[in-house]
């Protein structure tokens, strides 16, 4: 009977969150309407949310990470913080580079 109600609770909270993600693009709709305001809006939020993507929840920290240990490791630490300060570089430009691909073209001109 435990894993039923954990069952119902959790469909129940993610039917809640579909229902209120539905009013909230109602609502977003009716206050925007579909023209520059609103693509700005929604790219306003979309980056955030691949920084986030990229940064916080490990696709960037799994890749950078054991280069930088590796590094630390064998070239010793000055080496590593050269490493470090090379990558920002090189982030803007795969950063770039995912959103031409995602936008059809639109970043890749603001990145050169």
């Amino acid at each position: 009977m435990t894993l039923l109600r954990s069952v119902a609770t959790v469909g129940s909270y993610t039917l809640l969150s579909r229902v209120m993600g539905f009013v909230r693009d109602i609502l977003t709709a009716a206050l925007l309407g579909a023209g520059p305001v609103a693509d700005a809006f929604f790219v306003a939020q979309r980056l955030p949310n691949l920084f986030r993507s990229l940064f916080a929840e490990g696709a960037f920290s799994a890749a950078f990470v054991p280069l930088f240990a590796g590094t630390m490791a064998e070239q010793g630490k000055e080496a590593a913080r050269l490493t470090l300060m090379d990558k920002p570089d090189l982030a803007k430009k795969i950063v770039a580079a995912i959103m031409a691909k995602r936008n059809g073209g639109a970043a890749a001109a603001e990145a050169k």
